[in-house]
Order: C-alpha cells, then structure tokens, then sequence
C-alpha cells in the first residue's frame, strides 16, 4: 500500500502543482499511519470527531508530505 501513495503524491505536487497535498485517516487504523509515515507524510495533529464512520464518529489524524 506504500507503494501505492507515491504515484498520486507525485502526480499532485508535479503535474497538477498542488502546494500542499493532506491526508486524513482515523485515528482507529494503525497501518494507515505506518503508511503515511513511510511514504514521508508527517503527522500533524489529530482532528477531534471529524468523520463519521458506520460505528460513530472517529478522530482523524492529518499527515502532509515533507
């Protein structure tokens, strides 16, 4: 799956010229902040009750690429 980030995080910063590209996750699944980590997003910060899922509303980390 961390292969799979680097065609659309260099297809965002390159060809469409995006400044910024984010991604969100819950703060629930574990292996989406290993794969952000791994592909160079940073975490953020934690955005409080942000999403609501089929169990409920969840907190949503943010990462953005270094």
């Amino acid at each position: 799956m961390a292969r799979a980030l680097t065609a659309p995080t260099g297809w965002a910063l390159g060809a469409i010229g995006f400044h910024r590209p984010e991604l969100e996750h819950s703060t629930r699944n574990a292996a989406s902040c290993r794969v952000a980590a791994k592909r160079g997003y940073l975490l953020e910060g934690t955005k409080r009750s942000a999403a609501v899922h089929d169990d409920g509303r969840h907190d949503m980390h943010l990462h953005a690429p270094t």
